[in-house]
């Protein structure tokens, strides 16, 4: 912010003929040219990994679900749930899960 202050007070002081600007403006496009015609010479090609064809498909995938949000059904929220209980009593079953009590006193 502070040099385009500093630019505002200096741009008065330089005497600029219409000349020079007009100078300035074909030398700009003389540059803009070259930069094009080095463009076309210099190409990039990326070939295709197994890394970034997983990665396009994910992309794919989380573009297609947020273009077509949708809701669970009622069969598939009720088949989530009784695979999360028949999971839960396999564990107590195995001994693998132990419940956490609600109260510090049950402790």
């Amino acid at each position: 912010m502070f040099g385009m202050w500093e630019m505002t007070k200096w741009v008065p002081d330089v005497p600029l003929s219409s000349f020079q600007l007009l100078v300035a403006g074909g030398a700009l496009l003389i540059c803009a040219a070259i930069l094009l015609g080095m463009r076309r010479k210099m190409k990039v090609e990326m070939e295709n990994s197994v890394v970034t064809e997983e990665l396009m498909a994910y992309l794919a995938r989380i573009a297609n679900a947020l273009e077509s949000p949708r809701t669970p059904t009622g069969e598939e929220i009720s088949a989530q749930l009784l695979r999360r209980i028949a999971e839960k009593e396999e564990g107590r079953l195995n001994g693998k899960v132990r419940e956490m009590p609600f109260t510090l006193l049950d402790r």
